[in-house]
């Protein structure tokens, strides 16, 4: 690559030196169509994607086929770190994806010579854990609409931090790329249940929808209230 592009490089951008440099020489612009994966189960864990756009359903999906979504990545997130020699699960690209792709082994030994750039690194890996925490505690102890609710905050923050020209303010505007059965599959209910629930959001005066793919917040304080919780973490307050 001539030109350093992504997160990794924002991140990279103080530190230089041959192991540095040989990981971006070998990083590669690939482009996924909707519904392509761009890692699969079992998969040998060769290569590390840092994602430009698009958004991504990481999912896990079960021996009699059921399916949990684990998360939704989109720009400025990394996919594919893992201590494992094969993938556990299964990432497919839910618009159009654009990511570089960088061999694992040129990240190891990138990180193992840059400490400064694997503290870091380590940061983006705790956000992710802190990240599944939200999660389990959403579908564990919420409602259908709390569920929901909790789902907009999350989309909310992602949307701010993640944004593809750098971290922003929130918006009341949420995107919602993914299918009523993604969102089933990743709060753990049926997509009739969802459909109730955003009917009840948009009667409770929350939330209205402007197409398919998107709504907007109307009352923040009442999806905050329904989801339990002023805020996920964010880079700037909890407005």
């Amino acid at each position: 690559m001539s030109e350093r592009r992504g997160h990794l490089a924002e991140m990279a951008k103080n530190f230089d030196n041959p192991e540095i440099k040989f990981l971006f020489s070998e990083g590669r612009e690939r482009h996924f169509k909707m519904g392509e994966h761009l890692i699969t189960e079992g998969q040998a864990t060769d290569y590390f994607y840092d994602l430009l756009s698009g958004t991504v359903a990481l999912a896990r999906n079960g021996r009699d086929g059921r399916r949990q979504i684990l998360s939704f990545m989109g720009a400025r997130q990394f996919l594919g770190a893992a201590s494992t020699p094969g993938y556990p699960n299964l990432a497919t690209a839910l618009t159009d994806v654009k990511a570089i792709c960088y061999p694992r082994a040129a990240l190891e030994r990138a990180l193992a010579t840059t400490p400064g750039l694997a503290s870091e690194f380590r940061v983006v890996l705790t956000r992710i854990l802190e990240s599944s925490h939200d999660h389990i505690y959403t579908i564990g102890q919420r409602s259908a609409v709390e569920r929901v609710a909790s789902f907009l905050l999350y989309l909310r923050s992602n949307q701010a931090r993640f944004a593809v020209e750098g971290p922003r303010e929130k918006s009341e505007l949420i995107d919602l790329p993914m299918t009523r059965l993604d969102i089933a599959d990743f709060l753990g209910l049926t997509i009739e249940t969802v459909s109730r629930a955003f009917s009840s959001l948009k009667k409770m005066e929350a939330i209205g929808f402007t197409d398919s793919h998107s709504c907007t917040i109307l009352n923040i304080q009442r999806i905050r209230d329904l989801g339990g919780r002023e805020d996920f973490t964010a880079h700037r307050g909890s407005n």
